[in-house]
């Protein structure tokens, strides 16, 4: 059981500070490294979960992943393309 008092200060954090500031950190760390090193990240990721799960992503979890994937382009689909800005 961890302490209370440090639990409720936990709880009453700035949220919103908090997320504005991971918002900053990734912005400024996807400028600095490219998107080159986030994709070596999602590899990096990719490897530690078949160290854990060998048989990831098994047939099932591949089929409801593809669901997915049409799912969203069928939504993409139905939306109307933003109409293009003139230059300026």
């Amino acid at each position: 059981m961890r302490n209370a008092d440090e639990l409720r200060r936990f709880a009453r954090q700035g949220w919103v500070a908090a997320q504005r500031d991971k918002e900053l950190y990734w912005r400024d760390w996807k400028r600095q490294h490219g998107p080159a090193a986030a994709i070596r990240i999602a590899d990096e990721l990719r490897k530690q979960v078949l160290a854990q799960k060998p048989g990831w992503p098994s047939e099932q979890e591949r089929r409801e992943d593809l669901a997915t994937h049409r799912r969203v382009l069928a939504a993409l689909d139905s939306v109307s393309p933003r109409p293009s800005r003139p230059a300026r």
